[in-house]
């Protein structure tokens, strides 16, 4: 099974979207659980229109911040397998499908893949230069260079406990912070080559928002 995390601040405008996504998934053996982080908007009201059991909502009140979501999310996950879908992304319907396959193989512990960017109406806009081999993803990511696009991988909740999950004193960083730190434990990374995530670019999102301080970071593990 496949523990899908999705953390709710204010995303009201793309929320619906998002969640049918996952829910459209070919591959059925998944549970989508949503936590509200500070969520002051209609996001809620849109999620109670959705009426299926793989549906898991927890609503954490004013207590905002994404990583905090995440690690208590984590701790609710009852999948081998987690995945991180943002309230703004779009997932192709065979994401989980194409990535379970291979992750059935043992080889790795972080299986992500290719994305296209999108603009608010789905337009297409560019893609990122994401490679596919552990190596390169590994050497380029410890450059600064992130080669694992957030919504895109689904990695192992066991080792992600070991780690305890993700470091809520970092803003807008967190994701690439918790790649590096499975990158330093020896976990083995792969993208698969297709793009299985629209990942929307938009003036409110964290991609266009955020100031991060990247080489603090990786100071931390190199």
């Amino acid at each position: 099974m496949v523990s899908v995390l999705l953390a709710v601040y204010n995303g009201e405008k793309y929320l619906r979207r998002s969640i049918e996504s996952v829910l459209n998934q070919t591959y059925e053996d998944f549970e989508l659980l949503i936590g509200f982080n500070g969520t002051i908007d209609g996001s809620k009201e849109i999620v109670e229109d959705f009426n299926d059991d793989r549906i898991r909502v927890f609503d954490y009140g004013m207590d905002s911040g994404k990583s905090k979501t995440l690690n208590k999310l984590l701790k609710e996950a009852n999948g081998e397998w987690l995945a991180m879908q943002d309230d703004d992304d779009i997932w192709v319907s065979k994401k989980l499908e194409l990535q379970m396959n291979l992750a059935t193989t043992g080889e790795y512990d972080v299986i992500g893949s290719r994305i296209f960017y999108c603009n608010e109406l789905e337009k297409i806009t560019g893609q990122p230069k994401l490679f596919t081999e552990h190596d390169k993803i590994v050497s380029l990511s410890m450059k600064g260079n992130n080669q694992i696009a957030n919504s895109s991988a689904i990695f192992r909740t066991s080792i992600t406990k070991e780690i305890n999950g993700w470091d809520e004193s970092l803003s807008g960083i967190e994701d690439f912070d918790f790649w590096l730190k499975l990158m330093k434990k020896g976990c083995r990374f792969v993208n698969l080559k297709k793009q299985l995530v629209l990942h929307r670019v938009h003036k409110d999102s964290n991609f266009n928002t955020k100031t991060h301080d990247i080489k603090s970071v990786i100071e931390k593990y190199n």
